[in-house]
């Protein structure tokens, strides 16, 4: 790759991870290239990048920035998601790790913090925001229906 080639690539990636609300480390010794494509597809819609990326330039990349934690997971050869939906991208790695054991995710970071392989797994058990809305709906709507259904009862009478 030409020095040009990398300065775009590293200017490019900083744009994204100023933007990013999570950055999750994967590494995927082993997997073919047909399973990879198909995780790249399932991310796509809820990750800006999701990118094979030398460590060296990608440490270059999150230098000064919040996520500049995450240098420290990349050790092997890896691919990293930086994430517009964190949450949603735990699940989706999650998922495709258990049914691809090529896949191991190494770690990521969300917020301020730093997260290992068992928190990103404990993440991804968590519901949804839209899960957690439709609850609260529920929640909410539950004794006015009940209201509505024995005044009905009632009227009936």
């Amino acid at each position: 790759m030409k020095r040009e080639d990398k300065s775009s690539l590293i200017s490019s990636l900083q744009g994204h991870i100023k933007a990013a609300n999570g950055i999750f480390v994967i590494e995927n010794h082993g997997t073919t290239v047909k399973d990879f494509e198909a995780l790249r597809r399932e991310l796509a819609p809820i990750t800006s990048v999701f990118k094979v990326v030398k460590n060296r330039l990608f440490k270059l990349a999150v230098a000064g920035t919040s996520f500049e934690g995450v240098s420290g997971l990349m050790k092997r050869p890896t691919a990293v998601a930086i994430a517009n939906d964190p949450l949603a991208v735990t699940k989706v790695l999650a998922k495709f790790a258990e049914t691809h054991p090529s896949v191991t995710i190494v770690g990521g970071k969300m917020d301020a913090d730093l997260l290992d392989a068992k928190a990103i797994e404990q993440l991804s058990k968590l519901p949804s925001l839209n899960e957690i809305r439709g609850t609260i709906a529920r929640i909410l709507i539950e004794p006015a229906s009940r209201i509505a259904r024995v005044s009905a009862e009632y009227g009936k009478k």
